[in-house]
């Protein structure tokens, strides 16, 4: 065990909980940080530095990392030891956008498919490759919708150079959600919620744990880095 620096890319909803994901800046891989007090996930004082505040997307933050613990479905799941996590700077310098670039997915498939969610008996006998994931949407809309008196916020945008695939993923990005219920029921460009201010936008893509027999496709991260 030691200290490992952390990009957060990911400070989702799971549950009552948190779901904190990103790149280990030390092995330049995925991890997905779970806590002891709740399967699979973290409580939110777990996902906060010793001042209470929560970790925020492109924060980099020291993290003392435990044993692996990842699943067929998440194979980057890693313990997180007691030690409080550290902030120690922001990722928002033109080179760091560079640095996300070089993760982007580019193609038009998302995590096992174009499709919004996996069949769970994929991973019943073998592991997923990965189930995290960082794309560069384009035409990207924020849709807002009322079902039968629950409200449903979704993320519909296209990818990929050949085919221009659309997807409509459910949003779990706390800070993303606070904006986006501040509106009405409706869709919104992208351009709206992001205050019209020029940004490159990233979207950390995260696969659900199984449910009702499928893994979904959440955009668990909204990154907007000045353009």
């Amino acid at each position: 065990m030691g200290l490992d620096r952390i990009l957060c890319l990911a400070n989702s909803y799971k549950h009552d909980h948190r779901c904190v994901a990103g790149i280990n800046l030390i092995t330049k891989r995925w991890v997905r940080l779970v806590g002891h007090q709740v399967p699979g996930c973290l409580t939110v004082k777990e996902a906060s530095y010793p001042d209470a505040n929560e970790v925020a997307l492109l924060d980099v933050f020291e993290a003392e990392l435990g044993e692996k613990c990842g699943t067929n479905c998440h194979p980057e799941d890693v313990f997180v030891t007691g030690t409080p996590w550290q902030p120690v700077r922001r990722f928002d310098k033109p080179r760091d956008a560079q640095f996300l670039a070089a993760y982007v997915n580019r193609g038009p498939s998302i995590l096992q498919g174009s499709c919004d969610r996996v069949y769970g008996r994929k991973f019943a006998g073998a592991s997923a490759e990965k189930s995290l994931e960082l794309i560069h949407p384009d035409d990207l809309w924020w849709w807002i919708r009322d079902e039968t008196g629950k409200r449903k916020n979704r993320a519909v945008f296209r990818v990929g150079h050949v085919g221009r695939v659309r997807y409509d993923l459910a949003v779990t990005d706390p800070a993303w959600l606070k904006l986006m219920n501040q509106l009405p029921a409706g869709i919104y460009p992208h351009a709206l919620l992001s205050g019209g201010k020029p940004a490159k936008t990233f979207l950390t893509i995260s696969l659900s744990e199984p449910f009702e027999g499928f893994h979904y496709k959440l955009v668990a991260g909204v990154v907007c880095l000045p353009a």
